[in-house]
């Protein structure tokens, strides 16, 4: 069978975020995409990178080095593709850990798949369709396939799901700081390389005082607040923080209470201005659409790992853009590997509010990718023009910074 994919027009330039509906369908086409493939060997390593800095939300502080998992499928025709699984250590923002990611790409996901032959993309997903959860490890095999699908196409990946643009307006996220005027300091310097939203983290004891900061030193930005789920219902006086924070015309409060306290958070979203954005809410397809018919948020956050894959997080996309409610792409400090997928998965029309896509260099001394991306002058970051995975992974960088390893090969 000939690789094939839908022809369309190419993507148009990046402007700001616009609003309005724009026709579902996406799911369909990036499903319907046709790329045989015959995966030959697939490699799975742990990493460890070290930090630039520590980063503090509700769930703590991070540590000064980050494990994540990469993934290196070849096809039978030696063509590469990489996915990324931005794992946690600890079970905090979601059920999915490194041991449990390393087990279920090692034990559950790739053995099947080596030898298989595979139409495109959506058949390596259908092949775990009966499982349950291992959302990250899904996510890294997928995108890994995407890769190869773009390449053996020579399309690249923002084409083949039908993006609309060549550049992402981006905007930045800020951890609790010890202080205002240090919050004050690092915001003002991420303005000045011209982010354009602010997203403050916040928890109990830090969120009227630093929003109320920030808002006053820089009135005309788009500003929002982030509380990873550190409230609980009730929390404080009635009302605090939350008719308080109303008054700061945010663009969205996030996810301020648990992620599977729907209707908690419906009730509140009754008693607020201010949309809340559904992040932890939306772990799934089936979950967005029962907490958007809920009224438990007016936003959502869409982030593949989370979500298990780039086809469930292009089925969110479709399903929010039938209902007009506004969608961006957050981040989980990827590397350049992930973050491509994340860019062109933003370049789909129903992103219409600023995505979390801080430069790797933010996070990481050194990215698994060369030339890595950055902001522009005008706020955006460029979807990535080449077929494969974006941007060119450095095999090297991974090897230096690799803990842990496993290879199956079906060529043996």
């Amino acid at each position: 069978m000939p690789a094939t994919v839908s022809s369309s027009p190419g993507p148009s330039p990046a402007g700001p975020p616009r609003s309005g509906s724009p026709a579902p369908g996406r799911l369909d086409r990036a499903a319907g995409v046709q790329a045989p493939v015959r995966l030959a060997r697939a490699s799975v390593f742990m990493l460890s990178l070290p930090l630039v800095r520590t980063f503090r939300s509700a769930y703590g502080r991070s540590a000064g080095r980050k494990r994540l998992i990469v993934v290196r499928l070849e096809d039978a025709d030696g063509i590469a593709g990489w996915g990324e699984a931005p794992i946690a250590e600890r079970p905090l923002y979601g059920a999915d850990t490194a041991e449990s990611t390393w087990s279920a790409l090692t034990g559950l996901l790739l053995p099947p798949l080596i030898g298989r032959p595979l139409g495109g993309p959506a058949d390596a997903a259908g092949t775990w369709a009966p499982l349950i959860g291992q959302q990250y490890a899904k996510n890294a095999v997928e995108t890994a396939v995407w890769a190869i699908a773009s390449a053996r196409l020579g399309v690249p990946l923002a084409r083949l799901w039908g993006g609309a643009r060549d550049a992402v307006p981006v905007g930045e996220s800020f951890p609790i700081c010890d202080t205002p005027e240090a919050l004050l300091d690092e915001v003002g310097a991420r303005v000045r390389e011209g982010f354009g939203r602010i997203k403050l983290k916040i928890a109990p004891g830090w969120d009227v005082a630093p929003v109320r900061a920030v808002r006053e030193a820089f009135p005309g930005l788009p500003l929002s607040v982030d509380a990873n789920c550190g409230y609980v219902p009730g929390y404080g006086p009635p009302g605090a923080p939350w008719a308080a924070l109303d008054e700061f015309g945010l663009v969205m409060i996030e996810q301020p209470l648990a992620g599977d306290a729907l209707l908690d958070l419906a009730e509140l979203q009754g008693c607020l201005r201010t949309p809340l954005c559904l992040d932890e809410s939306a772990s799934s397809v089936n979950q967005t659409r029962t907490a958007l018919a809920l009224g438990s948020g007016r936003v959502v956050n869409i982030k593949p790992p989370r979500l298990g894959g780039i086809l469930p997080a292009i089925a969110v996309h479709d399903l929010c853009a039938g209902q007009q409610v506004p969608v961006w792409c957050g981040g989980m400090l990827e590397t350049g590997i992930g973050r491509a997928f994340n860019l062109a998965l933003a370049a789909l029309p129903g992103f219409t509010l600023h995505s979390d896509m801080s430069p790797a260099r933010m996070f990481y001394a050194c990215d698994l990718v060369e030339p890595t991306f950055d902001i522009r002058p005008d706020g955006c970051i460029a979807v990535p023009a080449r077929a494969g995975n974006g941007f060119p992974v450095m095999p090297g960088r991974v090897a230096d910074a690799t803990i842990r390893s496993w290879e199956s090969d079906g060529r043996d």
